[in-house]
């Protein structure tokens, strides 16, 4: 099953370091910042936070998350004319996290998926941090 992308906040925030230093953009740069969740049959199976350099993104500066696509990929490309060519991803187990979008407990342990997407030439250009249940985790990606 493929699931359904929800945008539930977009804004521009400041330039954060680390998250800078992953885009590799100057360091007092801005970013547009996405809360995303993924949802099959009525269920939140993942939540996503997602950074992306202002000045590459600028039209999502005034778009409400209603206005954003189910498929982030082929939307970022239309609206902004950025190609993701490919992604380099981590996983990870984490303990005592809880997430407002998957309603979890601390008890339970969460699967994180960060993931830095890249355009044609290599250069970084979105970076996400995704969050599942790892009992129910199931992960499979096809960039094309």
């Amino acid at each position: 099953m493929i699931p359904t992308g929800v945008v539930k906040k977009v804004m521009t925030i400041d330039a954060d370091d680390i998250i800078n230093k992953k885009l590799n953009i100057g360091k007092n740069k801005a970013l547009i910042y996405i809360e995303r969740v993924r949802i099959i049959e009525n269920k939140v199976m993942l939540s996503e936070r997602i950074w992306l350099p202002k000045d590459m993104y600028q039209p999502f500066a005034t778009l409400a998350p209603k206005d954003f696509e189910n498929l982030l990929y082929p939307f970022y490309y239309t609206k902004c004319g950025q190609f993701v060519s490919s992604a380099v991803e981590t996983l990870f187990f984490v303990a005592n996290h809880v997430d407002p979008y998957l309603d979890n407990t601390k008890q339970e342990n969460l699967v994180k998926v960060c993931r830095i997407a890249k355009n044609l030439e290599g250069d970084p250009i979105e970076y996400r941090e995704s969050y599942g249940l790892a009992e129910k985790f199931s992960y499979e990606v096809h960039i094309v």
